[in-house]
């Protein structure tokens, strides 16, 4: 009997740290890799025809304004898929969804790689457009799983972490992919990027298809329900309260001063200084960079017990501070530079690195107190933040671009300063608002607690009183 029960406390403990499916160290090493090199390309896909797109659009005789739409258009699909991908995760399965997102932002980004061949520029546009659209499908599908397949496969203490370095691919992808982009452009033309982005997906979902084993998935869900019946989650339950919805402004906003330039500023650049698409491939690095750098330490600082919505005022306040120096505009009062846009950029990415590792993790953890930690709930909460990222991209990506054609660089950069005040306005309001309640709560709640006190004793009470007139 003592020999049988060794094991089980042992596989317990394991369980407690790890998922049943992914203890075997080499499975869970490799695992880890397929994912963050997936997400490193998804990043590559939103951002690697950056340096080059515009001046295609302008050649086929597409405003920036419009070009700004197919941009913005990898976010429609992903606002109406992502929270579908969500809901149903646990039927689909997550190792399914991600396969099948995968492949398909590979073969959608090879098939992009030959729309110079249309002469026609609304044919062109059109085209951008649709294939842009499917691509956001895959892309949805993939951001809606891999969160739930890494947290499955690292420490439970470590999850923000886990996360952090997810988002830190993602945003290595999107700031090198401008520089890829540019690079393979110059070299090989409108299609070479592409193509090699498309191809480096398919091989990423063949390599997930045979390490990612979707019968561990029924495994642990039968092991989950032997346990007991899951608490079934909704949006409506998720989103019912402040803290959630507050997270979700943020999200959107940040996720909108993310797409904000990249329709204009190779057009900015490329008329105020000369620059190739090339050179101006290098600026597109630099936010992204402080971004991928950055991640990591406040994913950290998140696991350690730093309060989510300090990481959010101070991000909000960082990336307003970041586009006041990209205008510039005051206190900024100088002649524009690429000194001067550079360490704008690098500004804004670090603003960028806390408000979406800050949401993501508050999220989570919101989600907790809510229902139960289940891989629905994970996928739920994840397609509510892709989905609020999304929101906030397309925002970005297509008002940006007619806001450069409207009223220029500088009033541009200066919207979205003036956005980004307003959400670190309400954050420290809702904050604020929270330590009163709790204060007020806990206030009324020792009242309750003595009037409870005194009425659960008149004997003792009336025996004092009597003894006290006997004396």
């Amino acid at each position: 009997m003592s020999e049988k029960s060794v094991p089980t406390v042992e596989s317990d403990v394991t369980s407690d740290n790890i998922d049943p499916e992914t203890k075997n160290p080499r499975v869970r090493f490799f695992s880890l890799i397929i994912l963050g090199f997936s997400t490193f390309l998804a990043g590559c896909t939103l951002s690697i025809l950056a340096p080059f797109y515009s001046k295609e659009a302008e050649d086929h005789g597409i405003s920036v304004t419009a070009s700004g739409t197919v941009f913005a258009s990898v976010f429609v699909l992903q606002i109406i898929f992502t929270p579908v991908f969500g809901k149903y995760i646990k039927v689909i399965g997550s190792t399914k969804l991600f396969i099948f997102g995968v492949m398909t932002s590979g073969l959608t980004n090879i098939l992009f790689g030959f729309l110079p061949a249309i002469q026609s520029g609304p044919v062109f546009l059109g085209a951008s457009l649709a294939i842009r659209s499917v691509t956001a499908l895959g892309e949805s599908a993939m951001n809606t799983s891999v969160y739930p397949l890494a947290r499955k496969r690292c420490a439970k203490g470590s999850q923000s972490s886990m996360m952090s370095m997810l988002e830190t691919m993602i945003g290595f992808g999107t700031t090198i992919g401008p520089f890829i982009g540019g690079l393979l452009f110059e070299y090989g033309g409108f299609c070479l990027p592409f193509a090699t982005c498309g191809i480096l997906l398919l091989f990423c979902g063949c390599l997930a298809y045979l390490v990612l084993d979707p019968m561990e998935e029924e495994k642990a869900a039968a092991e989950e329900e032997e346990k007991g019946p899951a608490v079934a989650g909704s949006f409506r339950i998720l989103l019912s309260t402040p803290v959630m919805l507050l997270a979700c402004l943020v999200t959107v906003v940040t996720g909108m001063s993310t797409q904000w330039y990249q329709p204009s500023l190779e057009p900015y650049v490329r008329t105020q200084f000369g620059m190739s698409p090339f050179q101006a491939s290098l600026l597109f690095i630099i936010d992204g960079g402080t971004y991928a750098l950055v991640t990591p330490i406040i994913g950290k600082l998140l696991d350690k017990g730093l309060d989510c919505r300090v990481v959010l005022v101070f991000g909000s306040g960082i990336i307003c501070f970041g586009y006041l120096l990209l205008a510039p505009a005051p206190p900024f009062l100088f002649a524009p530079s690429l000194v001067q846009i550079g360490v704008g950029a690098g500004v804004h990415g670090v603003g960028m690195a806390m408000n979406f590792i800050g949401t993501l993790t508050l999220m989570t953890q919101e989600s907790g107190r809510k229902s139960s930690d289940c891989e629905q709930i994970q996928g739920m909460v994840t397609s509510i933040w892709i989905t609020c990222e999304s929101l906030g991209g397309f925002i970005g990506a297509a008002a940006g671009g007619a806001a450069y054609d409207k009223l220029g660089w500088s009033s541009s950069c200066v919207m979205v300063a003036g956005c980004q005040t307003v959400v670190m306005v309400l954050v420290v309001s809702g904050w604020l608002a929270g330590i009163v309640s709790l204060y007020t709560n806990s206030k009324v709640y020792r009242k309750e607690e003595y009037k409870k006190l005194i009425g659960s004793s008149p004997e003792h009470l009336h025996g004092s009183y009597g003894s006290t007139l006997a004396v």
